[in-house]
C-alpha cells in the first residue's frame, strides 16, 4: 500500500511540473506500453485463501480511493498494448469467425488418451490434469449433473467475449470424456482427506467423475484448460502493485482495462471477477523475464455457479452488505430484498439463473468489494461500453452457438439475454459522458467525429453541438490567441482557416447538449497537431463531471 501511495504521489507530482514540459511529445498518443523491459526473473509465487481474500475486501478497504483519471491510458484515453491487455475489438477489424475462435489455436482437441497426472487440487469444480503428447498440461474440469452444458458452456462463452475485449485468456476447448478412454499416469498424484500426498487410482477418477454430468452416450462433457506458457505465480490483486515486478509501476485499483472490466462483468453477471481468478504467468528466458496477466475461470458467470445454479443474490448484493441486512433486520423479516421477488422464467437445465428485467448495470455487485471496480469512473464506464457496443447481434449468437448446447432454447434464451443486458449496458454508460469519437481533421480543415451513443441507437436526435477552436501552445499546454465559436447540429463542421493556418496545434472544445442527458454538457477537449497529411488526433480529455456513486 506504502508503494501504491507513492506512485500515486510521484504521478501527482510529475504532473503539477509537466507545465515545464511540452503537452504533447512526437510519439504521443503511444500504441505499446514496454512494461517487459526490465527483469522480473526474481518474482515469487502470491497464495491466497478465499477466507482472507473475502475479508479483506469486505471489511477493511484495500487500496487508493482517490478519484483520479485512469493512470495508465494514452493522450486520447486509450489503454495502449501490456502485458495486462491487447487491443483487439474497437483497435481492428475482428471478423466474427476471430471472435467466437477467442484464444484458441486449434478448432477442436480429443483428449482421449492423454494420461492423467493430478487430481485438479483447487476450487470447487471436480477434475483432473492431463498432458498432451508434447507435455502440455490441461486442466479438466467438468459440469454439475443436475446443469449439464452450465459450467463449460459459460467457459467457451466468457473466454471469448474476454479475449476479444483484449484480456489475456488461456485456450479452452469443449471435450467429451470417454472413461473407457481415461490414461493414468503412474506418476499421477492426489491429495487424500488427511493432506498427505499419494498416487492417484482409478477409484479415485470415478469418484470424479460420479460428481460430473454424464451424457447420453456415456461420455462426459468437460472443459480442457490449456496451461498459459511460463511459470505460474499466482494471481494478481486489483490494488496496489506487484512489490517483486519492477514494471508493474501503475496501482492496479487505477487501470482503466481493471477498474472498466466491471463493465463487462456486469453485462455478463460475471459475480466472481475476483483477484483469486486471475493468473499471473513468469514468462521469458533467465535474465530478461517478465509477467504476463491473465483473466481466469469463467465457469461462474450467465447464471453458472459453476457446480450449482448461480444463487438470486449474485450479481445484486455483496455476500455481506450491511444496509440490506440491517433493513431486514429492524423490519422484522418484513421488508423484502427487491431481488428475492425476480421470477426467473423456466429454461433448460443448462442455463442457470441469468435474467435481464431486473438487471440493473449501476447497481450490479460482484461476490463482495473490488477496488478497481469500485474506482470506475464515468470514463473509464464509456471506454469498455464502446467496445461491449461492437457485439452486434449477429455476433453475439455467434458466441453463444460456440457453447454447442444441445437445447436450441437454451442458446436462444442466453443469446437474447445477452443481448437484452448490452442494451441496458449501452444506455447505461454511452450516456454517462459527452459520446463524441472518432474525432478527426482532414488537410482541408474538415472536422469529423461521432456521437457514440446516436450511432449505438441509445439517443434519440436532439444533440446540438458547440465548437470552441484555438491555436495550441505544446510547450506552455496553453491555449493562444483569439478562440472562435461555431454551433451545429452535427459534430462536423469546417475548422476557421485563420487559427489553423499559422499553427502547429490547435484545440478544440466541444461541448454537446441534449434535453435528455445533462451530463453530455461536461466538455471534450480535443487536440490536433499538423502533419505532412493534414492532421492527426493527439488528444482527447473528456470531463466526467461527479464521480460513481
Amino acid at each position: 500500500m506504502a508503494w501504491a501511495a507513492s506512485l500515486i504521489v510521484s504521478a501527482f507530482l510529475a504532473t503539477a511540473a509537466r507545465g515545464a514540459a511540452p503537452r504533447f511529445y512526437p510519439d504521443d498518443p503511444i500504441q505499446t506500453d514496454d512494461d517487459r523491459a526490465l527483469d522480473a526473473s526474481g518474482a515469487l509465487s502470491v497464495e491466497g485463501s478465499n477466507g482472507y481474500d473475502f475479508a479483506e475486501h469486505t471489511f477493511f478497504k484495500p487500496g487508493d480511493q482517490s478519484d483520479i483519471r485512469a493512470v495508465n491510458v494514452n493522450t486520447v484515453g486509450e489503454v495502449p498494448d501490456s502485458s495486462w491487455f491487447t487491443n483487439r475489438i474497437g483497435r481492428r477489424a475482428m471478423s466474427i469467425d476471430e471472435i467466437v475462435r477467442g484464444p484458441n489455436q486449434l478448432e477442436t482437441l480429443n483428449v482421449d488418451g492423454w494420461p492423467i497426472v493430478q487430481e485438479k487440487s483447487s476450487g470447487i469444480t471436480p477434475g483432473y490434469r492431463i498432458v498432451d503428447p508434447t507435455g502440455r498440461l490441461y486442466q479438466i474440469k467438468f459440469d454439475p449433473p443436475e446443469h449439464p452444458e452450465m459450467g463449460t458452456g459459460a467457459e467457451v462463452i466468457g473466454a471469448a467475449i474476454y479475449h476479444a475485449f483484449g484480456y489475456n485468456v488461456v485456450q479452452g476447448y469443449v471435450v467429451d470424456i470417454d472413461p473407457d478412454q481415461i490414461v493414468i499416469s503412474p506418476d499421477a498424484t492426489t491429495v487424500d482427506m488427511s493432506g498427505r500426498e499419494r498416487g492417484l487410482e482409478r477409484e479415485d477418477v470415478d469418484r470424479i467423475l460420479e460428481r460430473a454430468a454424464r451424457l447420453t452416450n456415456g461420455k462426459y462433457r468437460a472443459i480442457a484448460s490449456r496451461f498459459a506458457d511460463g511459470r505460474p505465480l499466482g494471481y494478481f490483486k486489483y490494488y496496489g502493485t506487484r512489490p517483486d515486478d519492477p514494471n508493474d509501476i501503475y496501482p492496479h485499483e487505477h487501470r482503466r482495462e481493471l477498474r472498466a472490466s466491471r463493465v463487462l462483468a456486469a453485462w455478463l453477471n460475471h459475480d466472481d471477477s475476483r483477484g483469486l481468478n486471475s493468473l499471473d504467468m513468469l514468462e521469458g528466458s533467465e535474465g530478461q523475464q517478465s509477467i504476463r496477466h491473465y483473466m481466469f475461470d469463467f465457469g461462474s458467470i450467465l447464471g453458472s455457479g459453476s457446480t450449482i445454479a448461480q444463487v438470486p443474490r449474485a450479481g445484486n448484493e455483496y455476500i455481506l452488505e450491511w444496509k440490506p441486512a440491517l433493513k431486514t433486520l429492524f423490519s422484522l423479516g418484513l421488508w423484502v430484498r427487491p431481488w428475492v421477488k425476480v421470477d426467473y422464467p423456466p429454461v433448460p437445465p443448462s442455463v442457470g439463473r441469468f435474467e435481464a428485467d431486473f438487471f440493473d448495470p449501476v447497481a450490479w455487485r460482484p461476490e463482495y468489494p473490488n477496488p478497481a471496480f469500485d474506482n470506475m469512473r464515468a470514463d473509464d464506464a464509456f471506454w469498455a461500453a464502446r467496445r461491449v457496443a461492437l457485439f452486434s447481434d449477429e455476433i453475439v449468437r455467434a458466441v453463444v452457438a460456440k457453447a454447442a448446447y444441445s437445447d436450441p432454447a437454451a442458446t436462444e434464451y442466453i443469446s437474447r439475454t445477452l443481448m437484452q443486458r448490452r442494451d441496458k449496458v449501452l444506455r447505461t454508460w454511452l450516456t454517462g459522458v459527452d459520446p463524441i469519437v472518432n474525432p478527426t481533421l482532414n488537410a482541408n480543415g474538415m472536422l469529423a467525429s461521432e456521437n457514440a451513443a446516436e450511432s449505438a441507437g441509445v439517443a434519440g436526435a436532439g444533440s446540438r453541438y458547440e465548437l470552441v477552436w484555438s491555436a495550441f501552445d505544446n510547450a506552455a499546454d496553453a491555449d493562444v490567441g483569439p478562440t472562435e465559436k461555431i454551433e451545429a447540429n452535427a459534430p462536423t463542421s469546417q475548422a476557421p482557416a485563420g487559427i489553423l493556418s499559422n499553427s502547429t496545434f490547435v484545440s478544440l472544445t466541444i461541448r454537446t447538449t441534449h434535453p435528455d442527458f445533462p451530463a453530455w454538457r461536461h466538455p471534450t477537449k480535443v487536440h490536433f497537431r499538423r502533419s505532412p497529411d493534414g492532421w492527426d488526433t493527439v488528444g482527447i480529455d473528456r470531463d466526467t463531471g461527479a464521480p460513481i456513486p
